[in-house]
């Protein structure tokens, strides 16, 4: 599917036309029409259209099959598997999402790491729909293990190993509408704009089963792998706090933070 094809059927799930995107993006009509007629769409016409259409400028780049800009991209790739481990915490600790979701935005900026590693080889997808939705996955810094996990815990779908989410991305199984409620859920769209993109119906209208997930997945992108670390020890802290809270097997079976540990 051509971007074009894409961008034709975001427009039709707004309730939109060329000419109302154009004024809500501020760009020439002719311009929108270039790009649904088949045309390659120009990276300034691209970071003009995410907002107008609700989706994240980089998320559209994706979309449109183009190379992300280092100024929209991930911070650090390398805290990929520290946030794919967050998972546990946002989904079985009480009241910790939204906590931890205001200790990420207390986090000062940090500095990007040096050069960016490629794509990793088995991360490199034939074009379709499995494909689409993984790039857009890991572009909140998941990998496949985490992509597992989140899909679970907080998007209400079924359990999958990391080597069938690895297979949703390369081909040899299928997107299923059942999987597809449970995607978007993680990737905060619309089971309607996931829809269009993929098309592939969902099987049921879905709701994230821990809400502001994705939302601090999001913001989390901004985050260095030592500072994702520091994520993690609040989490710790707080699943010792709420122990009371949760099941015996859910608790920690270490002493704890230290005494008089300032919070961090």
């Amino acid at each position: 599917m051509t971007f074009g094809s894409h961008l034709a059927r975001l427009i039709d799930v707004r309730g939109l036309d060329a000419a109302a995107l154009a004024g809500r993006a501020a760009t020439g009509e002719h311009e929108i029409r270039a790009v649904l007629d088949g045309g390659e769409p120009e990276p300034v016409l691209l970071r003009r259209l995410a907002p107008a259409l609700g989706l994240h400028r980089s998320d559209l780049f994706l979309i449109a099959d183009l190379p992300v800009p280092d100024d929209l991209s991930l911070v650090d790739p390398a805290a990929r598997g520290r946030v794919d481990w967050l998972a546990w915490s946002l989904t079985y600790l009480p009241g910790a999402v939204a906590e931890l979701h205001e200790f990420v935005g207390s986090l000062p900026p940090a500095s990007r790491p040096p050069a960016a590693p490629p794509p990793r080889p088995l991360e490199q997808y034939p074009p379709g729909a499995g494909g689409l939705v993984l790039r857009l996955l890991h572009n909140r810094n998941l990998g496949w293990s985490g992509i597992a996990k989140y899909l679970f815990g907080a998007g209400g779908g079924p359990m999958l190993s990391a080597s069938t989410i690895g297979m949703i991305g390369r081909g040899p199984k299928t997107l299923t509408p059942e999987l597809l409620g449970g995607f978007a859920a993680v990737l905060d769209l619309t089971a309607g704009d996931l829809a269009a993109l993929t098309d592939v119906e969902p099987a049921l209208p879905a709701a994230p089963t821990r809400p502001g997930v994705a939302a601090l997945l999001w913001d989390a992108r901004r985050l260095t792998a030592a500072q994702v670390d520091q994520l993690h020890d609040r989490a710790h802290t707080i699943r010792h706090e709420r122990a009371a809270e949760i099941g015996a097997g859910m608790r920690c079976g270490c002493p704890g933070p230290t005494a008089g540990e300032p919070r961090r």
